[in-house]
């Protein structure tokens, strides 16, 4: 019996078999009927087939750098994520005395800078003649003829004087008498009881401008060293990362309610420093909704974390405690105050917003494109980020103004509660908590400025807070020169509107580098 393979197809009757090609494969148990044509008559070599050509073939070729393993090991995962931590790790601890410094001198109230501008005599501060306080005299101590109490006295009464629990009575052996003039010569105060200078007061930084980052890094270093400069750095890498898992989080758990993709996954900006790029979402307008509801529901439950990062920034490093868990124990509740929600929402939402925005409208309408304009929409985006940038600075000064203000009331409270208290010897569950309320107490390095809510907050700094010295410009100052006369600076009352970007040089400087690493094909990192 002939196989169907052997017969004629009756689909296909004028079809002839090609005369080259391996034999077509017949079954051992099948006998042919009819005669193999000659084409396909067995070669006496052994020779393989096709198949195992193609096989032997494959097995040669070296394709492991062209296709990745399907099945990572565990121990790839674990080195893929130690490197990415250590990587963000690594970026956090080489910004942050930047970020310390700009937090500093966003808290800071600035006074203004009476004294180069005129005496003191002249602003209506002057000082008594006689006052010790005052420092006037402080070059020119008492002599000894002047502050020796064992000299006779001329003009008092012949009846002895009794005055046993004073410290300089009469009565007391002459060899101490040198040791309390020197008492008195260090004493700057008419009072006999001498005093110290408070121990806060030695760890203040005196900021003599508003806006200088290295004048602050200088006198943290200074005054606190290497712990001052990079102090919260733990806090704020925990916090950034937090902020970013949570937000993604979010992001996908509202896109999933909402049946619309991921705004994180649909597409990417082709610039570093871009935001979502929402444009190729089905509801764009949604999407971009998502992300911005994202970011806030992230910020406002990490707030009690942001809270412990600006105490740990602004208080010096001797205050105890300085950890994140005694400093969370520190706090009346886990979630943000009612009076920081505000500025915590418009702080993170706001930028986002802009960032988000900015890859649809530059696509959508004024026709942009990452792919057939590369460099066009790189220098946009790098415009869009200059631009939240310098909207976000001022929202965060009222952050941080708001925070410590917070910091304060609930210290306020803590302490009012400690005193009316019953005493008792039991520590605090909290590690560096079994202190004293005066060595525990909320010290901050700068003087903070006041909090009015948001609005109140802007307002106070551009109008109320301090003075700012405007002179004139050099071509001005020179003409004025050459025709006889000088033209005094200008001192008004408030900070001006710069005095809302405290700052921002930092940001630049990080702005230029990740963009200047995107055009050179970098990608921008994760800076």
């Amino acid at each position: 019996m002939a196989s169907s393979r052997d017969a004629p197809n009756p689909l296909r009757p004028y079809y002839i078999p090609p005369s080259i090609g391996p034999p077509p494969e017949v079954p051992q148990n099948q006998t042919v009927s009819s005669p193999l044509p000659p084409a396909f008559k067995p070669a006496p070599s052994n020779k393989s087939s096709l198949g195992s050509q193609a096989r032997d073939i494959l097995s040669d070729l070296d394709y492991d750098a062209y296709f990745p393993e399907t099945s990572p090991t565990i121990a790839g995962h674990a080195k893929k994520l130690l490197d990415h931590a250590l990587w963000n790790y690594t970026s956090v601890l080489l910004a942050q005395p930047f970020e310390v410094a700009k937090t500093i001198l966003q808290i800071h109230e600035a006074k203004g800078q009476l004294s180069a501008l005129k005496d003191a005599s002249e602003w209506g501060h002057k000082r008594g003649p006689g006052s010790f306080a005052s420092g006037k005299f402080e070059d020119f101590p008492p002599s000894d003829e002047e502050s020796d109490e064992d000299s006779p006295g001329y003009f008092t009464t012949t009846a002895p004087r009794v005055n046993p629990t004073s410290p300089y009575s009469p009565n007391d052996s002459p060899s101490r008498s040198p040791r309390r003039r020197h008492r008195r010569l260090d004493s700057r105060s008419p009072s006999r009881t001498p005093t110290q200078p408070p121990p806060s007061s030695l760890r203040k930084l005196e900021l003599k401008r508003a806006d200088s980052l290295l004048e602050v890094i200088g006198q943290l270093w200074q005054k606190e060293s290497a712990w001052g400069v990079w102090k919260g750095t733990n806090c704020t890498f925990i916090y950034n990362f937090l902020l970013k898992t949570t937000e993604g989080w979010f992001r996908s758990l509202i896109s999933a309610l909402l049946n619309i993709p991921d705004p994180g996954l649909v597409g990417a900006a082709g610039s570093g420093i871009g935001g979502l790029d929402v444009l190729d979402s089905p509801n764009p307008l949604t999407s971009l909704g998502v992300a911005v509801a994202a970011t806030a529901i992230a910020a406002t439950l990490l707030a009690p974390l942001d809270l412990v990062r600006t105490r740990l920034i602004i208080t010096p490093i001797s205050s105890s405690p300085r950890s994140i868990y005694p400093c969370l124990s520190l706090l009346p509740s886990l979630s943000v105050s009612p009076t920081l929600l505000p500025a915590t929402i418009m702080h993170a939402c706001v930028p986002t917003l802009v960032s988000s925005s900015t890859p649809l409208f530059l696509r959508s309408t004024l026709s942009i494109d990452p792919i057939l304009t590369p460099a066009t929409y790189s220098f946009s985006t790098f415009l869009s980020s200059t631009a939240e940038l310098f909207i976000r600075l001022p929202l965060e000064t009222v952050l941080r103004r708001g925070q410590v203000a917070v910091l304060q009331e609930h210290e306020a409270q803590r302490v009012a509660q400690e005193y009316q208290a019953p005493p008792s010897r039991s520590k605090s569950p909290a590690y560096g908590l079994d202190r004293p309320s005066n060595d525990n107490g909320f010290d901050t390095i700068v003087d903070p400025g006041q909090y009015r809510g948001v609005l109140g907050t802007l307002w106070f700094i551009v109008r109320e807070e301090g003075i700012s010295v405007s002179g004139p410009s050099a071509a001005k100052a020179a003409s004025a020169k050459a025709m006889g006369f000088s033209r005094p600076p200008r001192t008004r009352k408030g900070q001006g509107v710069h005095g809302l970007w405290r700052g921002w040089r930092v940001g630049v400087w990080g702005l230029v580098g990740i963009w200047g690493a995107a055009a050179l094909g970098g990608g921008g990192g994760e800076f």
